[in-house]
């Protein structure tokens, strides 16, 4: 008979299950014996008969036992044998298993820091939870929910197309037709597909520097050429145009430069979409923060001023409701969806079919407008919070580039450390804030030596004490 371990994470009906497999494998249970009832086993271990139930149909599916109506369920002939277990690696592979292991205990580390100052996470305290719940479970158990059940449209839910089109029209100035959107998990799987559209051998993109690594190195990886359009300090269009010259394609984050924090002038955003109406080439508008703006009116987005179709649109559903829902989308002109449809005909659908319908119901019901107001008030006040902590408890220390829509500032000490060295001095005293050199492809300029420090996650009440006790570990206060 199994055995019950109360304290063991795995479910209960997944123990018996693997308790009986293993003793069927090992011989333990020979072919043709039949299990206990499920009441009987279900009272012996002080379960459920739906847990014993569950634990049975498993074993029946996989070929251990066999059920019939009225004689309950049989051990079944199998040529199963144990496995046995490798007791010697190569020192290659235990260096790399090593490694791995050691590279989760990192990751562990970050997330358990007592201050996480992350950009790249949301406050849970901001998450509707309630609606969510109610409208994911309304739509599994709808009229609809068979569609859980098969592939959908490889652009993305033709409902949340709908939306996220009349969303961009009402909020972003950006009119589109449904048509025009793709859906898809995150920024990388839309870059990694918009690539496919293009040529590696005769296309260049201007790539701005600093700027997004992870982009970067997907268009060095494919093959493309990438060329750096500097934008530190913010260059005039004049500068603009020469960095561009010679790109068929330019990424660019308009509403909020990642990472310096400036957003681009409205001169600058008239004269590149001039210049790839001139030149034919494509922009690629990443519009990462401009839903987070408050308190100032908005500078037109690329996409609109964009009257030939030169605008490739970015945006993304992680950093103003969940990273963990994996929901963003692409605009994309019609010439190119065309493409990209007939490059990706068999293409299947990348967000699961519940997640896109939750999210549609959401918008739909006018709760996503809401929840953009609270993220956007609670950002404000965080992004004040931290500046007045910066600045009481580290004064003429420091240095702080703040932004209007971004999720971080960026700091440096006016001793001269390094980012490495104010990265170390940090997660000693359980804080965790984050690098900026990896964001330029070439060398950074002698005094760029800022780090990041976010308030996305960071619940606001903790603002002030983790800046407290980053000021003690940078030597800056008592």
């Amino acid at each position: 008979m199994p055995i019950i371990d109360r304290n063991s994470p795995a479910p209960f009906y997944y123990q018996v299950y693997e308790q009986i497999a293993r003793g069927i494998e090992n011989g333990l249970y020979p072919a043709g014996k039949k299990l206990p009832s499920i009441r009987e086993c279900a009272r012996e271990l002080g379960v459920s008969n739906t847990t014993i139930e569950l634990a049975y149909q498993r074993l029946t599916e996989e070929g251990y036992v066999s059920a019939r109506r009225g004689s309950g369920y049989t051990i079944c002939e199998n040529d199963i044998k144990p496995s046995n277990p490798v007791e010697e690696y190569s020192s290659e592979y235990q260096d790399a298993l090593v490694e791995l292991l050691q590279s989760e205990v990192n990751y562990k580390t970050r997330e358990n820091q007592r201050y996480n100052f992350a950009y790249d996470v949301v406050d849970a305290s901001t998450f509707p939870f309630t609606a969510w719940a109610r409208i994911s479970r309304e739509i599994y158990f709808s009229q609809g929910a068979e569609l859980s059940c098969i592939y959908n449209d490889r652009q993305g839910l033709s409902e949340l197309r709908k939306q996220i089109a009349h969303y961009l029209s009402s909020e972003y100035g950006l009119n589109c037709l449904p048509e025009q959107i793709l859906v898809m998990p995150t920024t990388r799987d839309l870059m990694s597909s918009i690539m496919s559209l293009f040529d590696p051998s005769s296309t260049t993109f201007a790539m701005e520097e600093p700027g997004y690594d992870e982009i970067r190195r997907a268009l060095r990886t494919r093959g493309f050429n990438v060329k750096a359009n500097p934008i530190f300090p913010f260059p005039t269009w004049e500068e603009a145009k020469l960095n561009v010259e010679g790109a068929n394609v330019v990424f660019t984050t308009p509403a909020c430069q990642f990472p310096t924090n400036h957003p681009m002038p409205i001169d600058v955003r008239k004269g590149l979409i001039k210049w790839a109406e001139e030149t034919g080439a494509y922009l690629i508008d990443d519009e990462y923060g401009w839903e987070f703006q408050s308190g100032v009116a908005r500078t037109p987005s690329l996409a609109a001023l964009d009257r030939a179709g030169r605008v490739i649109s970015l945006g993304t559903f992680s950093s103003s409701f969940s990273p963990a829902i994996c929901l963003s989308y692409a605009v994309l002109p019609p010439q190119l969806m065309l493409e990209w449809q007939r490059q990706h005909r068999d293409a299947h659908p990348q967000v699961p079919w519940q997640t896109q319908a939750s999210m549609a119901a959401f918008m739909r019901e006018g709760l996503w407008r809401t929840h953009i107001r609270k993220v956007r008030t609670s950002a404000h006040h965080k992004r004040q919070q931290l500046i007045k902590s910066l600045t009481e408890r580290m004064g003429d220390s420091i240095e702080i580039v703040e932004g209007l829509s971004s999720l971080f500032v960026l700091v440096k000490t006016n001793d001269g450390r390094t980012e490495d060295e104010l990265i170390e001095a940090a997660a000693k005293a359980d804080v965790s804030i984050y690098p900026t050199l990896r964001y330029w492809a070439g060398d950074a300029p002698e005094d760029w030596r800022y780090v990041l420090i976010g308030y996305a996650g960071i619940p606001y009440d903790s603002i002030d004490s983790g800046i407290a006790t980053l000021a003690r570990a940078w030597g800056l206060a008592e």
